[in-house]
């Protein structure tokens, strides 16, 4: 089985990478660095794409359509057309009905990745909550990691908001991508 990673030196994407290699599987990667001639010749052998690949925080909102909605299109049309059987494992999240440039645009990704399937595409959209684990980082996309990182820095933490969040654990994430490949 050829499976393929967008967004592999992200941090679901290293997490899911690092253990597929672990497990002697057949893995592929796209990042940002991956040149158009690599997409090409990549896109074409996965039997399992997780696209894992996006923006939560970017400092200007063109970034955000490019990495969240322009890469899921790039990546469906080449698809649209296969004779060959994929699975699509998206990552999405519990914010996209929040009226904020991320939540619109992972939205516009998962309503594109309902285009493409058909018999030979199977799409499954994963809305996650708020994941946290190793390699994740403090002030970016790990509210956990920016309370250990103060935490032990003898910093305060502030709340912004005082709800309860739902958690995932990273390795729990990976291990139930993982279950994908079989069924």
């Amino acid at each position: 089985m050829n499976i393929l990673i967008t967004g592999s030196d992200g941090f679901i994407g290293k997490n899911l990478y690092t253990q597929l290699k672990l497990q002697k599987k057949k893995v592929f990667s796209i990042t940002k660095k991956t040149s158009k001639k690599d997409f090409q010749l990549k896109i074409n052998k996965p039997d399992i794409i997780f696209h894992l690949a996006g923006s939560n925080r970017e400092k200007y909102k063109k970034n955000f359509q490019k990495n969240n909605v322009d890469l899921t299109k790039k990546i469906c049309d080449h698809l649209k057309y296969t004779e060959k059987k994929v699975k699509i494992v998206y990552s999405s999240t519990i914010h996209v009905n929040k009226n904020n440039i991320y939540g619109k645009t992972k939205k516009k990704s998962e309503k594109i990745l309902k285009k493409v399937k058909n018999k030979n595409i199977k799409v499954i959209i994963l809305r996650l909550p708020n994941v946290f684990g190793k390699w994740s980082k403090p002030n970016y996309n790990s509210a956990i990691a920016t309370f250990c990182h103060k935490i032990s820095r003898g910093q305060k933490i502030e709340l912004k908001i005082n709800k309860k969040i739902t958690l995932y654990y990273i390795d729990d994430l990976v291990n139930y991508l993982i279950s994908l490949l079989k069924g």
